[in-house]
């Protein structure tokens, strides 16, 4: 039993007695006060007092009796929330022992992308040696090759002129035939011209036989060079594609000038429409906004990429109850309805909107691909996603900030004025591959993958309180980066 229920039924005990007592008769009363019994009413007053007090001490019971209940349901729950807790928290050490894991993973990685950078740069020396062997080697067989071409020119015109010259003696042979059935009409006159005759005969078939083992040896001969032509053809085609795999390989190794990136960035430019309807302070509000993205490759997928502050979402509008969001991709006359938004596991401020192949060749215009080799050079080309300023900044590896790579804050020079790197700007290897994506005015996100974490559904109308818990997660993958890339 509670203190509070005791002060209570020892003021109605009090409060009892009080009211029994009759002041006025105590003093006329007091002497006979032995001798006189009880009287009726004050017995039955007594009853209902104790009546009363067993009333109020069963009710005090039960009460006791629900509030020892509820107790023990609250004891229940209060542990069964210590156990979660302490499953969340057996989570969330096993989740940075992966973290730590990765960050030895990245470090070794980085070793080895270095000793991959110096290998590719022998790799650069010897390709220039091997191009300049394969050019001296390709100029003496190509005058080889137009020497046999000339050879095997005058050897056909040889081959033309004898058989010209076995024709005419086929005609002069079948001349003689004619002479000689004319000269069997005239034997017996002309005995010692038909024997001067067969012995002509027989020379010239001799001739004929010999001259036709001459034209067979040529044709062996002729076709003999046609087959050396035609390896050689061969030789010389293998060799030039050898060279062209070179001279790309070689070509891949050098710098693209920032004019042409910029070019290639403008042409493949993409709109993206954002419509929300929101439910703000009793009012239903409809907005639009617009960002500019384009479309990036990994080889195996391929998504519309931009920074989450550039669309009309955003950290600090989870509390702006949006209703429903759509989005529209346009390059000219193509347009597209995604039907899901995402976010990077690199970094939850990167937005993406997965595309397929179909689509990406709708939408048309180039797909960037990330870079294989992200720090070939020690600079990159950063452009504004609008296209209004571009150039080339250098950046810096950070240990502190493995996945990020960190601009130089100093303003650097465009075609015309100057600028600094911020937030939502396009970074470009020198290579023209995709490098990362600038999160704020100094820090670059590497976008070495196209790993998805979060999403949000587009084109229909979200659940409640859809939005703010999509967004309450990023806040929260946000909060786990080092303090210096918030």
């Amino acid at each position: 039993m509670n203190k509070t229920l005791l002060l209570i039924l020892c003021d109605f005990l009090l409060l009892t007695l009080l009211s029994l007592v009759n002041w006025e008769e105590e003093e006329k009363e007091s002497s006979v006060s032995n001798e006189r019994e009880p009287s009726p009413r004050s017995v039955s007053a007594m009853a209902m007092m104790e009546q009363d007090l067993l009333d109020t001490l069963s009710s005090s019971l039960e009460e006791e009796k629900k509030i020892q209940e509820s107790l023990k349901d609250e004891t229940s729950e209060a542990q069964k929330a210590l156990l979660a807790a302490s499953q969340e928290l057996e989570k969330k050490e096993t989740s940075i022992q992966d973290l730590e894991k990765g960050l030895e993973a990245a470090k070794k990685r980085e070793q080895d992308l270095a000793a991959e950078k110096i290998a590719a740069e022998n790799n650069v020396l010897t390709a220039k040696n091997s191009i300049t062997v394969l050019e001296s080697n390709y100029e003496e067989l190509e005058a080889k090759a137009k020497q046999t071409e000339a050879q095997a020119r005058m050897l056909q015109q040889e081959l033309e002129s004898k058989l010209k010259l076995i024709e005419e003696k086929e005609s002069a042979l079948a001349a003689e035939q004619l002479e000689r059935k004319s000269a069997e009409s005239r034997v017996q006159e002309l005995n010692v011209q038909v024997r001067v005759t067969e012995e002509q005969k027989k020379m010239l078939e001799e001739n004929v036989e010999s001259l036709k083992g001459i034209v067979v040896a040529e044709r062996e001969e002729r076709q003999q060079l046609q087959a050396q032509t035609t390896q050689m053809a061969e030789g010389i085609t293998q060799l030039a594609e050898r060279s062209q795999d070179l001279t790309e390989e070689f070509r891949s190794s050098q710098p693209v000038n920032a004019n042409i990136l910029f070019s290639r960035f403008n042409s493949s430019r993409i709109a993206a429409t954002f419509r929300s309807d929101r439910f703000y302070r009793g009012q239903r509000l409809s907005d639009e906004d617009r960002a500019m993205t384009i479309l990036v490759s990994d080889g195996e997928e391929t998504i519309a990429l931009s920074h989450l502050s550039s669309t009309p979402l955003g950290f600090g509008k989870a509390s702006l109850g949006f209703r429903q969001v759509d989005v529209e991709l346009q390059r000219g006359s193509a347009l597209l309805k995604p039907p899901q938004l995402e976010f990077l596991a690199s970094d939850p401020r990167i937005a993406a909107i997965p595309i397929s192949e179909e689509e990406s060749q709708i939408l048309g215009g180039e797909v960037f691909y990330t870079a294989v080799d992200p720090f070939k050079f020690s600079e990159a080309v950063l452009i504004d996603e609008k296209g209004e300023y571009y150039g080339e900044v250098e950046f810096k590896l950070d240990a502190n900030t493995p996945g990020y790579v960190r601009m130089q804050s100093k303003i650097f020079s465009r075609i015309v004025g100057e600028f600094s790197p911020s937030r939502g700007d396009l970074v470009f290897s020198k290579t023209g591959e995709l490098l990362g994506l600038m999160v704020d005015g100094r820090n670059c996100v590497l976008i070495n993958n196209l790993i998805r974490e979060d999403r949000l559904r587009l084109g229909s109308p979200l659940e409640s309180n859809e939005f703010r818990d999509t967004l309450e997660q990023l806040k929260n993958r946000l909060n786990r980066l080092p303090s210096e890339l918030r």
